[in-house]
């Protein structure tokens, strides 16, 4: 048997939540950095694509509301950084209207925007809806059956890839614009404010893509990660983590970012008498999408419409519930004379890309994105899995059963997924941060 090599901290995942905790933990002597990929980032890693274009995984931008984050993220970006200002569209019955949907209907047949208006004044001031027992009935309630028939129903389905009746009431309540009615009635005469909902304006550095942000954090380590590295198990008993190359690592406390599903199985791959059947049952019921999406690089330079930083697409006819544009966001990020794009479809299980290919070509010609075959530089197929947790009538409890049990161990688990949760980088860098402050102010590990 290997000997152990004990340290005072393992940190599991290079993402910003581990990135963030080594950054705040600051001596080398006190931490490891664990990665199994080639790079740090996570999620929001950038990577280089052929011909020069750089592609982040979907779109990535930072809302910094936390004054502490936002002087982590100057220290590491300065004068790299810059603000922008959102522009945003919802496709819908042939033509774009601005974002949210909700308050943006001008545009749309006049029967469209009278179904939405009426349906929202009902619901605001006619009916007497029963309290939400689900996400399908809390839209509802909230918007009206309009505004949900022509897009929050079908919108909702595409990105989730579930029945929204088994989606928690009220679970999106912090990411989803509801205007009064008086903000409604003027979008749907073209006298809308552009400026509503969390993610109007954001900052993204000018060069080097959202991975520009955990590259330069990573290089500001006195300790560097360990790349393709993986855990095979670990014994919380014993407080060693067994590498998959045979290495054995003891750690005083263990700061997880591994998706929490996963952390349990190693968990009972490792001392199964040390992992309660409850925890093992709950963590058979924590559930999450799959996200295919394509990176799509293209000849010409952009016309206004194809200029847009993202577009939503309620519609079943389209495969894709959003389709985003790097360059539009940041020329940079493609060579002159091209444009790239990211298209996102939402799904429960497995998915096949190939299937999927020639159905987004499609749909990116008909929205005038694409003009011509010829104009593809590339197409290339990336899935995220997990992707959106999704918060179902089992998520609470199952949830809790678990970080219960950790707050009795050595295990401090952060971020995403290592707490199944929906979050912002903002977010991630922040549970980093409180990770680190845990162990500075020496919190007992059980």
């Amino acid at each position: 048997m290997a000997e152990t090599t004990r340290i005072p901290t393992l940190i599991l995942g290079a993402g910003l939540t581990g990135l963030s905790c080594a950054h705040h933990l600051g001596d080398p002597a006190r931490y490891r950095l664990i990665e199994r990929e080639d790079a740090v980032g996570g999620l929001a890693r950038t990577r280089r694509r052929p011909q020069g274009f750089l592609c982040d995984g979907t779109g990535h931008w930072l809302h910094l509301r936390d004054d502490r984050i936002k002087g982590l993220v100057n220290q590491v970006l300065g004068e790299n950084l810059e603000s922008r200002a959102r522009k945003a569209r919802v496709y819908s019955k042939g033509v774009f209207t601005q974002y949210p949907f909700q308050a943006n209907t001008f545009g749309l047949p006049q029967e469209v925007v009278a179904e939405c208006l009426s349906g929202l004044v009902r619901a605001r001031y006619e009916e007497d809806l029963p309290k939400p027992t689900h996400y399908k009935a809390w839209i509802r309630k909230e918007f009206g059956e309009g505004i949900c028939q022509h897009f929050m129903y079908p919108y909702n389905e595409k990105i989730y890839g579930v029945p929204l009746d088994t989606l928690a009431a009220d679970f999106a309540a912090k990411y989803i614009p509801r205007p009064d009615v008086e903000s409604v009635i003027r979008g749907a005469l073209g006298l809308s404010k552009e400026a509503l909902g969390y993610n109007a304006t954001f900052v993204y550095p000018k060069t080097g893509g959202i991975g520009a942000l955990p590259e330069g954090l990573h290089a500001g380590l006195a300790k560097k990660a360990e790349f393709g590295r993986k855990p095979a198990c670990i014994d919380l008993a014993a407080r060693e983590v067994l590498m998959d190359d045979g290495e054995r690592i003891g750690f005083q406390r263990l700061v997880n970012t591994v998706p929490l599903n996963d952390f349990v199985a190693l968990a009972v791959a490792g001392n199964a008498q040390a992992v309660p059947t409850a925890v093992v049952e709950a963590a058979k019921k924590l559930r999450a999408n799959s996200v295919l999406y394509f990176d799509v690089a293209v000849k010409g330079a952009p016309k206004p419409h194809q200029d847009y930083h993202w577009i939503y697409l309620p519609e079943r006819e389209f495969p894709f519930y959003r389709v985003g544009s790097y360059s539009a966001v940041e020329p940079s990020l493609a060579p002159e004379g091209h444009r790239s794009y990211y298209v996102e479809l939402g799904h429960y299980g497995e998915v096949d890309p190939a299937r999927f290919e020639q159905p987004v070509l499609d749909g990116m010609k008909r929205l005038g994105l694409v003009e011509r075959d010829e104009d593809i530089v590339f197409m290339i197929p990336n899935v995220l899995a997990p992707a959106y947790v999704l918060f179902d009538h089992e998520y609470e409890l199952a949830r809790k059963t678990i970080l219960d049990w950790l707050d009795t161990s050595a295990v401090i688990t952060m971020g995403r997924y290592g707490r199944w949760q929906y979050n912002a980088m903002e977010d991630a860098l922040r549970e980093g941060m409180e990770a680190a402050q845990l162990i500075n102010e020496g919190a007992p590990a059980a």
